[in-house]
């Protein structure tokens, strides 16, 4: 089926447009679906919104530079929910990016274009941005890997902010070994080291937040799995179960209402009204608050460096759900986003390196394993995914 065709079905694009990279590069050959909210000179960059439906930027983001110096082709731009404020992918101007399992449903968001296309081999990578979830939620529903690096070590430049102290690039593949080719081309060389990996012989892995939900419940068969070459062990993290959702919260809608304030007070009739919402929302909280939360995460972060004094990695369910129908998320997006993000959430608060794993399925739609780890230790990150991966089969 076509490119546009495929696309007409489940919306994974907003605009398509071909950009060809170099003839050389550790990139060449590879496609890439970039997330409309990252800037492509001469061609549309629309964040999914209303007040940004026609704008043209006349420059690129240093990430689309690095991927066409590197020889990779991009062929459009993926859909993302309104300003990747929101993680069910429904608040578009392009309309739901829809679940390659079955368009009925949600592909997760923000980045589900990107997930959705490369799903359906509309591209080998998907590229998005992660600030509580954002990668790994649509990788998680769409049955592919999501990869959320340490935060920091990709420039953000040109990438439309929601929150500068959490926003990640990161990427969405079908494999291991594609994800490591284009972290190798792109990753800055000073920050190279973190690819480096130092894995024990047994891996310890932290079994945290498995509650009595659809996911946790289809992903313990997989613990079993993975027993054979893994120890378990049961992790409580008291700090960042208990307050990261509210401390991320803050400092997220903080951050992005301070870079909204001048629309969301001049027209704010042209958002979807989730997002005008959660941006409002951020308009009220105090200097005090966003500060103590900024305090806050510290204390969390000491908290979650010091659980890796017995643990190598830590593994979670990705999202509590598979993908519910569209249907049941329009009008009840911020109910959804809340639900859907609290897993994945809590790792962007601790700028940790964190990949959701397509193992398991609920009612025949996937589920991921999410795997989080030290900042600056994406190598081991890496190497026990794939791992996993090999053991869940």
């Amino acid at each position: 089926m076509r490119l546009e065709e495929l696309n007409s079905k489940y919306d994974a694009f907003i605009t398509i447009d071909e950009i060809k990279g170099r003839d050389k590069g550790k990139l060449k050959g590879l496609t890439f679906g970039i997330k409309d909210i990252i800037l492509t000179k001469g061609i549309k960059t629309t964040a999914g919104s209303k007040i940004l439906k026609d704008y043209i930027p006349n420059r690129n983001a240093w990430i689309v530079d690095k991927i066409l110096e590197e020889g990779g082709t991009i062929v459009g731009k993926t859909n993302t929910h309104e300003f990747a404020i929101g993680a069910t992918n429904t608040s578009s101007i392009a309309g739901p990016a829809r679940n390659p399992y079955d368009p009925e449903r949600i592909s997760g968001g923000s980045s589900g274009g990107s997930a959705v296309a490369v799903a359906l081999k509309m591209v080998d990578v998907g590229v998005g941005t992660d600030t509580g979830g954002s990668i790994r939620i649509p990788a998680s529903l769409c049955g592919v890997i999501g990869f959320k690096p340490t935060t920091g070590i990709i420039p953000i430049d040109g990438v439309i902010p929601f929150s500068w102290t959490l926003d990640t690039i990161g990427f969405i593949t079908r494999d291991i070994p594609t994800l490591r080719r284009v972290l190798d081309a792109v990753i800055p060389i000073e920050n190279k080291h973190v690819l480096v990996s130092k894995v024990r012989t047994r891996p310890r892995l932290g079994v945290f937040l498995f509650k009595d939900d659809p996911a946790s419940n289809s992903l313990k068969s997989i613990l079993n799995k993975l027993s054979s070459y893994f120890d378990l062990i049961d992790l409580r993290l008291n700090f960042l179960e208990g307050f990261g959702s509210n401390v991320r919260g803050t400092i997220a809608l903080a951050e992005g209402s301070s870079y909204h304030r001048d629309w969301i007070e001049s027209t704010p009739g042209m958002y979807f009204p989730d997002v005008k919402e959660l941006l409002m929302q951020g308009l009220q909280i105090r200097a005090i608050d966003y500060i103590d939360a900024l305090r806050a995460r510290r204390v969390i972060f000491e908290e979650y460096v010091r659980a890796f004094d017995s643990v190598d990695a830590i593994i979670s369910p990705t999202t509590k759900i598979p993908a519910p129908k569209i249907s049941e998320v329009v009008g009840r997006e911020k109910e959804y986003r809340k639900l859907l993000v609290s897993n994945t959430e809590l790792f962007n608060l601790v700028n940790a390196p964190s990949i959701s794993l397509p193992v398991s399925k609920v009612n025949d739609l996937p589920i991921g394993l999410m795997v989080s780890g030290l900042p600056y230790e994406d190598g081991i990150i890496l190497d026990i995914a794939e791992k996993i991966l090999e053991l869940a089969k």
